[in-house]
């Protein structure tokens, strides 16, 4: 016979280290990419650098501080800033993917990546939907990883004394 010994885990795993690290590479991402893309052919709105415009602040940099300050928290064994950090790279990688929807219902404005279609394209995946989704699900996976978790040991056995049994002739 044996007995079930249930423990609690704690609430910050160095599982998330890795995870912490992409979503922050992928924040600065996000916040660099509009700025210096133009050095090198892939700025969103144009080819200028350095621009430090409303939709630029609204749609790429705030997101993008968001979500490396997320991946930031979700590194030290700090209790309670995982999770946190994990919430709001969430939230920033949410607003990478959506926010462009959502930006003429305040500005009154639209957004539209320059160039060619095919450039369009890999400036709306590789500035916007790529690194939000990425950062999505990074994000969801550590929260999977914080999620506190009953683990069952086995209690070592204890000797039971030997009986005969015997069969009625």
């Amino acid at each position: 016979m044996s007995t079930e010994v249930s423990r609690r885990t704690r609430s910050w795993t160095p599982k998330a280290i890795p995870f912490g690290f992409l979503i922050l590479l992928l924040g600065a991402w996000a916040f660099a990419a509009p700025l210096v893309g133009g050095y090198f052919g892939f700025g969103f709105y144009a080819d200028a650098t350095w621009q430090f415009s409303a939709k630029e602040w609204e749609l790429h940099l705030i997101p993008g501080l968001a979500a490396a300050a997320g991946g930031f928290m979700l590194m030290p064994p700090a209790r309670g800033w995982g999770r946190l950090g994990g919430l709001l790279a969430f939230f920033a990688g949410a607003w990478l993917i959506t926010g462009w929807a959502f930006y003429p219902v305040w500005s009154g404005g639209t957004i539209e990546p320059y160039g060619g279609d095919f450039m369009r394209g890999l400036r709306w995946l590789g500035q916007l939907l790529g690194p939000g989704g990425l950062i999505l699900l990074f994000a969801g996976w550590t929260h999977g990883l914080f999620m506190r978790r009953t683990i069952v040991e086995q209690a070592p056995a204890v000797p039971v004394e030997q009986t005969q049994v015997t069969v009625p002739e």
